[in-house]
C-alpha cells in the first residue's frame, strides 16, 4: 500500500512579485494620466487670464493659483498612495514612476506660492498718474502752419 505523497510546497524564493510587463505598462499609464491631468489643470489656469475678446483693450487677470495647486494636491495624494500600493504589491517599476511624480507634484505645489503675483502691481501702476511730459515746444499748434495757430504764441 502506498501513501499519497504531499504536494510540493509553495516556494516563495522564485516569487519576483508583480508580472514584469504589467508592472511597467502601470507605470507608464498612470505616469501618462497624471501627467495629462497636471496639463489640463494648470492649462485651465494660463487660460483663465486670457481674453480673446479684450473689451476696450483691457487687461485679463489669471485667476488665483491656490484652487488649482489644490487639484495639483490632489494628483499627488494619488501618485503617493499609487506607490504605497504598488510598493505593497512588489511592483517596482510603478512604485517608482508613482514615487517620482509625487515628488514632481510636491514640488510645483511648494513653489506654486512662489510665483509672483503681477495683480498687486499692476493695480498699482494703474492708480499711478500719468508721468508729466518732457516736451519743452510750443503747445497746442494745430496743423503746423505759422504761428497765427498756436496757442501759446500770444497772437
Amino acid at each position: 500500500m502506498s501513501l499519497p505523497s504531499a504536494p510540493p510546497a509553495f516556494d516563495a524564493s522564485d516569487d519576483t512579485g508583480a508580472d514584469g510587463r504589467a508592472d511597467i505598462m502601470a507605470a507608464v499609464g498612470l505616469f501618462l494620466v497624471e501627467g495629462a491631468v497636471l496639463v489640463v489643470v494648470f492649462g485651465a489656469w494660463l487660460l483663465s487670464g486670457v481674453s480673446f475678446f479684450p473689451a476696450g483693450g483691457a487687461e485679463v487677470e489669471p485667476d488665483s493659483l491656490g484652487g488649482y495647486l489644490v487639484a495639483a494636491g490632489a494628483v499627488g495624494l494619488f501618485a503617493v498612495l499609487a506607490a504605497a500600493l504598488a510598493f505593497r504589491r512588489r511592483a517596482a517599476a510603478t512604485a517608482w514612476s508613482q514615487g517620482f511624480m509625487a515628488a514632481l507634484v510636491a514640488a510645483a505645489v511648494w513653489c506654486g506660492p512662489a510665483y509672483p503675483d503681477r495683480a498687486q502691481e499692476r493695480e498699482r501702476e494703474r492708480n499711478q498718474p500719468a508721468p508729466a511730459s518732457t516736451w519743452s515746444g510750443q503747445v497746442g499748434c494745430r496743423s503746423g502752419g505759422d504761428s497765427d495757430e498756436c496757442a501759446g504764441s500770444g497772437r
